[in-house]
């Protein structure tokens, strides 16, 4: 949103949306708000950490509670402030009008609900709500930890690098189901004589493929037989390349990502120097129809004729 629109809206909505606009790179003061958030979410899960311990959590009980009373009203000035500009950051207001629709939009979205579900426990404890419930509930303070994506760019990176890598991975992890449920099947007539209670069926067989596939191999689970070894052994081969399969797609695909990223901002600087550099030459055409108007102004005061100076 340039400036001059910025102006056009009412004080609340101006003051909102500049906090929470994360899509001007320019605004200094979303970027320190989105630090400051960052630092509270951190500070927030450190603190439901924390209440785990007895020692720590009954004598300073009161701070705990003052302190998680004060993130949650944080929290939620931050999500009445994304409502209440929705209309805002929503790129489709533009064709329906709505601002409904974009509020709608933006509740029923990923970081609306987690948003919602950080708060909610907090401000479900002035209700009549059964205690049992509430107990429950209140594990969906760990959900704050989601909202750190949200003013962490570091993070935009490692989805949307899954994003593009969906398809590649997808395929990888299916060959690795197959060969685990291949693995289970041909374990289980390997070694269920030999080990009933170890190897009972297939699906029993699944676990030990898991742990050999990963190459973990906790050690509970063992063929016996001399065929059951073999097979181990191959599996145990085959998991090292195929574990090693998603980590090189994830790696290629961050590597294809930060090199796009930046040859982006290369570009955006030379286009900020081009317009430094037109900036400059216009200043310079400004300055020289100045000179040639003064210039003019000056040859008006004498006779195009004779040369002498006009009264």
């Amino acid at each position: 949103m340039t400036p001059i629109e910025l102006v056009k809206l009412g004080f609340w909505e101006r003051l909102f949306h500049t906090l929470v606009d994360d899509r001007d790179y320019d605004n200094k003061f979303s970027k320190a708000f989105s630090k400051f958030m960052m630092m509270l979410i951190i500070l927030s899960v450190g603190e439901m950490a924390l209440e785990t311990d007895d020692d720590i959590f009954i004598p300073y009980k009161n701070y705990f509670i003052w302190f998680d009373m004060f993130t949650v009203w944080f929290f939620s000035l931050d999500y009445f402030a994304r409502v209440f500009t929705a209309h805002l950051s929503d790129p489709t207001y533009a064709e329906h009008h709505s601002r409904w629709k974009s509020i709608k939009k933006y509740i029923f979205s990923f970081y609306g609900i987690v948003d919602l579900l950080s708060i909610l426990p907090y401000w479900l404890t002035f209700t009549n709500i059964d205690l049992r419930v509430m107990r429950i509930l209140r594990l969906l303070r760990f959900l704050r930890v989601f909202k750190i994506a949200r003013y962490n760019n570091s993070i935009d990176l490692i989805a949307s690098v899954f994003k593009e890598k969906k398809s590649d991975l997808g395929v990888t992890c299916g060959l690795i189901i197959i060969v685990m449920i291949l693995a289970s099947f041909v374990m289980y007539y390997a070694e269920h004589d030999a080990q009933p209670e170890a190897f009972p069926n297939v699906l029993g067989c699944i676990w030990w493929a898991i742990v050999t596939l990963t190459t973990i191999g906790y050690g509970d689970v063992y063929p016996v037989t001399a065929f059951g070894k073999i097979i181990g052994g191959v599996i145990a081969f085959l998991g090292v390349g195929l574990v090693a399969m998603p980590t090189g797609i994830i790696s290629a695909g961050f590597l294809e990502k930060i090199n796009k990223d930046s040859s982006i901002s290369d570009d955006k600087k030379a286009d900020k120097s081009d317009v430094e550099a037109n900036k400059e030459e216009i200043r310079k055409l400004k300055e020289m129809l100045a000179q040639k108007e003064q210039e003019l102004d000056e040859h008006k005061k004498y006779c195009p004729y004779c040369g002498h100076k006009l009264d």
